[in-house]
């Protein structure tokens, strides 16, 4: 959903937000054609304008337009706030003369260069970013496929999220990605796909056909979900039915050519993820995911045991839930304890992959089946696992 850019602005004749604003990390003044000298200054954090403030030595008019584009762009990202229009300032203030329009052009031509300039300050994170999608592509052998096992200790940490948002990721980045669901007792990737009532057909050999989700072409789907007549059917089957059934969807699907294949594994230590890596070994490498507490990063640590005695290679650790991240001043706040994850890493010598945080708009793109990678691109979740994915293209086989 579009951000709104006037909603939250009261029209005041006071003005707002005049003045400098002392930690500014961007900053434009600019001289329109009536001579005004307008400036803004801007905070940036994560591409969201945390704090805005602007003066102008015009007419109050221009006085007017400044405050109120100000007002307007705070709280919001920096590609929304160089979206703003004239219409959209006029929508917020109070009875401004059609002879005074030059004023907001001018106040959102200043906001424009001072984004710019934030933007400038940060090509070199830019550019790396670029550079290191270059260097993932370049690490992928063309016709070798690249097994992911995403894991965990213990359910309710967040694994299935992590695994969709990984392989959408590695999907919009450009690569070809399989993504098969085979945990068992919680198939939950339909839902978060937005994929219900799926047929699932087979070709002429046998193989299943994978789904391909309609607006991400290169990303092919198959999950046990979509073998069940309803969402709350129980999976009620013995260990040799389970592990048939895990072998099917790890040999029998016809993906095609992909990059890579994400497996979304049951979680624990127990029959069905010893079933996947027996099916799967010597072709895959491991992601575990944790949450920040002990009771989660104790279970990982079996997990991490479990991998190595049976040779599976780890490539690092993901820990999600990692704080909240306020919708409005962006702060994030520990609401568990700190840092599990990279202190796990640490201990037992493996990559720290990165940290996601909770945010509300991760719970309402699961439920509306869009992974947040592709609702809320600019999102702090997001962005934290397009680092990750890079993080994992771009790595070494193990």
């Amino acid at each position: 959903m579009e951000h709104d850019v006037t909603e939250g602005y009261a029209s005041k004749k006071v003005p707002l937000r005049f003045g400098s604003l002392k930690d500014a990390n961007a900053n434009a003044r600019l001289t329109g054609p009536c001579f005004d000298t307008v400036e803004f200054w801007l905070r940036v954090e994560k591409n969201i304008i945390e704090e805005a403030s602007a003066i102008s030595d015009g007419c109050e008019h221009s006085v007017q337009a400044v405050c109120a584009l100000a007002d307007m762009v705070t709280t919001i990202d920096v590609e929304t706030a160089k979206s703003i229009q004239v219409e959209d300032v006029l929508s917020v203030v109070d009875e401004f003369p059609e002879s005074s329009i030059h004023c907001i052009e001018l106040a959102i031509s200043c906001l424009a260069a001072a984004i710019d300039d934030w933007q400038r300050k940060n090509e070199p994170a830019r550019e790396q970013l670029e550079r290191l999608k270059d260097l993932a592509k370049a690490n992928v052998k063309k016709g070798e496929i690249r097994t992911l096992m995403v894991m965990s200790g213990k359910g309710g940490v967040g694994k299935s999220t992590v695994a969709v948002n990984i392989a959408t990721s590695l999907a919009s980045i450009g690569f070809s990605v399989g993504l098969v669901d085979v945990d068992i007792h919680g198939p939950s990737i339909p839902t978060m796909l937005g994929l219900h009532h799926i047929q699932v057909f087979s070709t002429e050999e046998g193989k299943m056909e994978p789904v391909v989700l309609g607006d991400l072409f290169n990303l092919k789907v198959m999950s046990l979900g979509f073998l069940l007549n309803k969402d709350d059917d129980p999976v009620i089957w013995r260990g040799p039915l389970k592990h048939q059934l895990i072998g099917q969807f790890l040999n029998d699907v016809n993906w095609g050519p992909i990059d890579f294949l994400v497996v979304d594994c049951p979680p624990g230590t127990g029959d069905e993820p010893l079933s996947v890596v027996q099916q799967l070994k010597h072709k895959a490498e491991a992601i575990l995911v944790t949450t920040p507490q002990d009771v989660a990063t104790v279970d990982v640590a079996r997990s991490i045991n479990f991998s190595k005695q049976l040779g599976l290679p780890i490539l690092g650790i993901v820990e999600n839930m990692s704080g909240f991240e306020c919708p409005h001043c962006h702060r994030n706040t520990p609401i568990f304890r700190v840092g599990g994850g990279a202190r796990l890493a640490s201990a037992y010598g493996l990559k720290f992959l990165g940290s996601i945080p909770i945010e509300a708009s991760v719970g309402i793109a699961t439920d509306s089946g869009i992974p947040i990678v592709q609702r809320a691109p600019q999102s702090a979740a997001a962005r934290g696992y397009e680092q990750i994915s890079l993080a994992l293209a771009s790595s070494e086989r193990r």
